[in-house]
């Protein structure tokens, strides 16, 4: 078990609703949103700060210190942070996501070993590796493994206490073929390779993780397919398969909600170059905010609707006569909710930014961060506009995706 004092820490602090915890930090927030941009990661007070108001183990079960919250509840928290700033956000989302989706099939020792830190916080580089790297290999050593990895998108690493590898984008040397084990691997044993250079998602340190050689022992291992429904956990979203997927949709939908914001903000004190009228009498501009408005709190509703309704179709753990995974009809409008939030929004971003003038354009307007944000969250692979291809075959013969209904590698 985690000490009694992890408990008791949390107890203490989720009296205070979270939402309110994040209401209370926005000042500081949006300070470490505007010092990441330089950084290219969070700097580590704000990832401490972060930690200690519990921005990273909402997601966990209450019995490794965490607040053990619904799919709803992760959104809303998502969202409110990504209104501040989308870095931070993304950072919020991505951290807590993970530490939730390792605990699923892990070993309980290791989950206890690791959650037994206050500050516990997994990255994990699963991209592409960037430039010359060493490979993607392991080789069995006694109950171990022997570990060459390099990986991509390992958002907030710079902050991390360990890294998850997983097994299919690794290759056994002996089989060539996944390794039979996923890897959890600490800090100190990981180096960060700097490769993310990017305009969107700036803040969010998403580099390059390396280990060349590393040693992971047989305590240090997960099953091959870790992220595969757990039995373990009460929780239905341990089971539910698109956990790594409404979490990318909140950042997006909150973005969304900064930049609409924001833009009403200007259009309070903005009178255009050449024009006579305020920016907030002009009837083009009542009629963006409307349409923006009305299309933000749609592609919300689509995401919350969906997401409860298979939250709520999984039901207790299978043992209490729930589900392990859910229906296909049940699933695929949450999926699908999840893409077209990404897509709508940034779109609803573009139009904001537009209807801004050239105030929008300046390196000093929220509006500028917003729409750089809001293209790179809607490039994420598991919110893609490919998904309305992937999931709109369905509904003429076609399969689904094998990699849809699991999170797992394709």
């Amino acid at each position: 078990m985690v000490r009694a004092e992890i408990i008791e820490r949390q107890n203490e602090i989720k009296q205070t609703p979270m939402l309110e915890r994040i209401a209370g930090m926005r000042e500081l927030l949006r300070q470490a949103g505007d010092e990441a941009q330089e950084l290219r990661h969070l700097p580590p007070w704000a990832a401490k700060e972060m930690a200690a108001q519990g921005f990273y183990r909402y997601a966990l079960p209450a019995e490794l210190g965490g607040e053990d919250v619904t799919a709803r509840e992760q959104i809303e928290n998502v969202e409110a942070v990504s209104a501040i700033d989308g870095s931070v956000g993304w950072c919020t989302h991505i951290n807590s996501e993970i530490n939730g989706l390792v605990v699923r099939r892990m070993d309980r020792a290791l989950c206890d070993k690791i959650f037994d830190d206050w500050d516990a916080l997994v990255c994990s580089g699963l991209g592409p590796p960037n430039g010359p790297n060493p490979g993607r290999t392991a080789r069995r050593e006694g109950d171990g493994w022997r570990l060459r990895y390099q990986g991509s998108f390992a958002s907030g690493c710079h902050n991390a206490t360990w890294n998850f590898v997983m097994s299919p984008v690794v290759i056994d040397e002996a089989t060539e073929e996944g390794a039979a084990n996923s890897f959890m691997v600490p800090r100190g044993e990981f180096e960060i390779v700097d490769t993310w250079d990017t305009a969107g998602m700036r803040g969010s340190g998403s580099h390059d993780v390396r280990m060349d050689g590393v040693y992971v022992p047989p305590e240090h291992l997960l099953p091959a397919r870790p992220l595969a429904p757990s039995e373990q956990w009460d929780n239905p979203t341990f089971r539910n398969p698109t956990h790594a997927v409404y979490n990318k949709s909140a950042v997006a939908l909150g973005v969304c909600r900064g930049a609409i914001d924001a833009f009403v903000d200007l259009a309070m004190e903005k009178t255009p170059w050449g024009l006579g009228s305020p920016l907030k009498d002009m009837p083009q501009t009542q009629y963006r905010i409307g349409e923006t408005q009305a299309t933000l709190l749609a592609a919300r509703a689509f995401v919350m609707e969906t997401q409860d309704a298979l939250e709520a179709h999984l039901g207790p753990k299978p043992s209490e006569g729930g589900r392990l995974a859910p229906e296909w009809e049940v699933f695929w409008p949450a999926y699908l909710a999840c893409a077209h939030a990404a897509q709508s929004t940034r779109q609803v971003v573009g139009v904001i930014n537009n209807t801004a003038g050239t105030t929008g354009s300046r390196m000093d307007s929220p509006l500028e961060r917003f729409l750089r944000d809001a293209q790179q969250s809607a490039t994420h692979a598991l919110i893609s506009w490919r998904h309305y291809e992937e999931i709109g075959k369905t509904f003429v013969g076609h399969d689904p995706a094998a990699n849809y209904m699991e999170l797992r590698r394709a």
